[in-house]
C-alpha cells in the first residue's frame, strides 16, 4: 500500500493489490481465448426468381444458398473476413459481399457459387447496395468503423471514392425511382452533454459520387435498417428514440428510450412516429422491409423477438391528416401506433435482418441468435417454415449471455435491452443522468463493454467490484426497474461480456508503428520534459495508464470536476480501443482525444502537456489511436 501510495502520489489510497498494476497477461483474457463459432444469419439476398436465399453467416465465414421453397441449402461458399451485408447485382450473376473484419467487398460468381474477385474499401463494412447508373453498375458500401461510405464500380470491380457519412454508417438501401441511396448511421452525435443528440440520414448520388443531403433525425439512435417505399417517395428508417437528458427515474414512465419510425419524404421533412403501446414496448428495431406495392412494412425487433407489419396506407392516411404540431410530437404518443401497426408476429431469438420474396408473399427472417431463417407468409402473417442453419449454440455459455444481453425480457414494459446502449457490446457515444446521485447532477458518459476483462471496478465512481455487481442489483434498480436477472442468466451474461474483445479501430492490430505514432508513444512513455525537466511521477501517462490494459483500476482526480458534479475522483479507464469510443472524460464533454489536452487540462493535473506543441500533441493522439 505504500508502495502504491508513493508511486501514483495519493497518500488516501485505500486496499490496493499487487494485480492492480502487475501480473495482467493479455494472451490469458477471456476474449483472447477460443470460443466456439455459430452459423448466425445476417444479411439476406432474394434472387428476382424468388426460388434462391442467399444468406450471410459472418460468424462462420461462409454465404450459403438455400431453395426458398423446402428451405434446403443447396450450395455453400468460404468467405473470408465475416461476410456480413449482401447485395445481388443487375443481373443475378454476381452477389457481393460486404466482408466486416475483411475490409472488403467480394464479388461472387453465382454460377459457380465461388469468389471472383475483391476490392479493399473502409474498415468494416456492413451493408451494401446495388445502384444501375449511366456509367455501369455501383455499390455504395457503409463503412461502419471508418465512418464512411465506398461508391465502387462493378466492372472492373473497383473503389470510385470514399464520402463522408455521419456515426457508424449501417445501412443502405437504394431508390429506384430517383436513383439516390440512403445510408442510415446507427449512432447518434452530441455536440455536447447537454444537448440533444441526433443520428444522421445521408442521401447519395452514385451516378455522380456524391453525397447530396443529409437528413438530421433529432433524439435517433440504433438506426440499423432503411429502406425506400415506391410510389411515395419515402425512406423508412427505424430507431431508437433516446431521451438520454431525462433522469434514469423516467424509465418507469416510459420516457427514456422507445421504438419508432423515422418518415422522411422528398423534401427532406422527416416526421417520427411510434412502433410501441402505451404498455408494451418491441424494443431495439433493426432490419426492415417494404413491399413492391408500398403498402407494407415489416420491422425487425431485436430485443422483443417479434415483426411488427406497418399499413402504410393507414400510415398515408394519418400523416394527411395529422398538422405539423401533431407531428412533431408524433412520436411521444404511444397509443398511436394502433392507427398504422396491425400486427405483431413472434418470432426465434433476435430478428435482426429481413427480406421480402419478389412477389410480396414470403418474408424472410434471420433470427440471428437462433440460427434459422424464419420463412413467413404474409398472407397470413403466420410463419410457414424455418431454414435451419445450426442448433441455436444453447450449449455455449457465451451464446447463452448473448440472448440475456439483446433480450428487453428483464426491463420494465421490455424498453430496452443491454444492447440498446451498448450496440454490439461496445457504446452509444451517449451521457446520461442516472437519479442515484441527485436529479440534473453527475451526467456519466457510457462507456464501452468492449475488453473490459479484468479493468474492474466498475462504473465512473469505481463502486460496482464485479460486472456480476454492475449488471445484477445495480442494473434492476437504476434501470431494469424490475426484478434482477436470475443467477445463472447473470453468469451467462458476464461470461459474454468477458469475452468481448477491444473495439476495432482504423488501426490493424500488431501493425509497425509509423514514426509519428512512434514519437508519439514516447511521449506517453516520456519521464521527463524535452528541457530534461522531471514529469512527477503522479502524472506520467502509465502511471495511471499502466499497460497492457492501460489502467491501474484505482481511482484519481486529473482536474476534470465538472460544475454538477458531487465529486473529483473517478475510476481510471482502459485505453484500449479508445479510438473508437469517443466522446471522453467522465461526463462525455471532451468530444475528441485532443481535446483531452486543448480544453481540459490546462492545469497539467490529467498529465503533464503544457510543453507540448500541436505537432507533439498529434504525436501523443496518433499512439493512443493505435491501442
Amino acid at each position: 500500500l505504500s508502495h502504491v501510495r508513493r508511486w501514483t502520489g495519493r497518500p488516501q489510497l485505500g486496499f490496493v493489490g499487487c494485480d492492480h498494476c502487475h501480473g495482467v497477461d493479455l494472451a490469458k483474457m477471456p476474449w483472447a481465448k477460443p470460443r466456439p463459432h455459430h452459423p448466425s444469419p445476417a444479411g439476406l439476398a432474394v434472387s428476382r426468381d424468388g426460388r434462391r436465399l442467399y444468406i450471410a453467416l459472418d460468424d462462420v465465414e461462409e454465404v450459403v444458398e438455400a431453395e426458398t421453397a423446402g428451405g434446403t441449402i443447396v450450395r455453400r461458399a468460404r468467405v473470408a473476413g465475416r461476410p456480413y451485408g449482401l447485395a445481388l447485382g443487375v443481373g443475378d450473376d454476381r452477389l457481393y459481399v460486404a466482408c466486416r473484419d475483411g475490409d472488403r467487398v467480394a464479388a461472387l460468381d453465382l454460377g459457380r457459387f465461388q469468389e471472383v474477385a475483391s476490392v479493399p474499401v473502409g474498415v468494416a463494412p456492413v451493408a451494401l447496395a446495388y445502384s444501375t447508373t449511366p456509367a455501369g453498375g455501383r455499390l455504395v458500401i457503409a463503412n461502419s468503423v471508418s465512418g464512411d461510405i465506398s461508391v465502387v464500380a462493378t466492372t472492373p470491380l473497383r473503389e470510385v471514392t470514399r464520402l463522408l457519412a455521419g456515426r457508424e454508417p449501417f445501412a443502405v438501401a437504394g431508390n429506384t425511382a430517383d436513383g439516390l441511396v440512403y445510408v442510415a448511421n446507427r449512432l447518434a452525435v452530441s455536440p455536447r452533454p447537454s444537448a440533444v443528440p441526433a443520428s444522421e440520414l445521408t442521401v447519395v448520388d452514385p451516378s455522380r459520387a456524391r453525397v447530396v443531403a443529409r437528413r438530421v433525425l433529432d433524439s435517433a439512435h440504433l438506426a440499423e435498417g432503411v429502406c425506400a417505399v415506391t410510389g411515395r417517395g419515402w425512406t423508412l428508417t427505424p430507431l431508437v428514440k433516446v431521451r438520454n437528458l431525462l433522469p434514469i427515474t423516467q424509465v418507469a414512465d416510459g420516457w427514456v428510450m422507445s421504438s419508432g419510425l423515422a418518415i422522411t419524404d422528398p423534401q427532406g421533412e422527416v416526421t417520427q412516429v411510434p412502433l410501441d403501446e402505451a404498455n408494451d414496448f418491441f424494443a431495439d428495431p433493426a432490419g426492415i422491409a417494404v413491399d413492391a406495392a408500398g403498402r407494407r412494412a415489416y420491422v425487425a425487433s431485436g430485443g422483443s423477438d417479434v415483426v411488427s407489419v406497418v399499413d402504410l396506407e393507414r400510415l398515408a392516411a394519418w400523416l394527411q391528416r395529422a398538422g405539423p404540431e401533431t407531428r412533431r410530437h408524433a412520436v411521444e404518443d404511444l397509443a398511436l401506433s394502433g392507427e398504422y401497426v396491425v400486427a405483431r408476429i413472434p418470432t426465434g431469438r433476435n430478428p435482426r435482418q429481413l427480406a421480402l420474396s419478389p412477389d410480396g408473399t414470403q418474408l424472410f427472417v434471420a433470427e440471428r441468435l437462433a440460427d434459422r431463417v424464419a420463412v413467413i407468409d404474409t398472407r397470413t402473417l403466420r410463419p410457414r417454415e424455418s431454414i435451419v442453419l445450426g442448433d441455436g449454440g444453447m450449449w455455449d455459455p457465451i451464446r447463452r449471455g448473448e440472448r440475456v444481453f439483446t433480450t428487453a425480457a428483464y426491463t420494465f414494459q421490455h424498453q430496452f435491452s443491454c444492447r440498446s446502449c451498448h450496440p454490439d457490446g461496445h457504446v452509444d457515444g451517449l451521457s446520461y443522468d442516472f437519479d442515484t446521485s441527485g436529479l440534473g447532477d453527475n451526467f456519466l458518459d457510457n462507456r464501452s463493454l468492449h475488453g473490459v476483462a479484468g479493468t474492474a471496478p466498475f462504473k465512473w465512481n469505481g463502486k460496482n467490484p464485479s460486472l456480476a455487481v454492475q449488471c445484477g442489483p445495480r442494473f434492476a434498480r437504476v434501470l431494469m426497474r424490475t426484478d434482477p436477472i436470475p443467477a445463472p442468466a447473470l453468469n451467462d451474461l458476464t461470461t459474454y461480456i468477458e469475452s468481448l474483445p477491444p473495439a476495432r479501430t482504423l488501426h490493424r492490430p500488431g501493425a509497425p508503428l509509423t514514426a509519428a505514432e512512434e514519437r508519439g508513444r514516447e511521449t506517453f512513455f516520456a519521464t521527463a520534459r524535452p528541457d530534461g525537466r522531471p514529469i512527477p511521477r503522479e502524472r506520467q501517462c502509465p502511471t495511471c495508464h499502466r499497460p497492457p490494459l492501460y489502467t491501474n483500476r484505482l481511482l484519481s482526480a486529473v482536474g476534470t470536476r465538472g460544475p454538477r458534479d458531487s465529486s473529483d475522483v473517478f475510476d481510471t479507464p482502459q485505453l484500449l480501443g479508445i479510438a473508437a469510443s469517443a466522446p471522453y472524460l467522465h461526463d462525455g464533454r471532451a468530444a475528441t482525444l485532443e481535446q483531452l489536452w486543448t480544453v481540459y487540462n490546462t492545469n497539467d493535473l490529467h498529465g503533464v502537456s503544457s510543453y507540448m506543441n500541436k505537432a507533439q500533441l498529434n504525436d501523443l493522439v496518433e499512439f493512443l489511436k493505435t491501442l
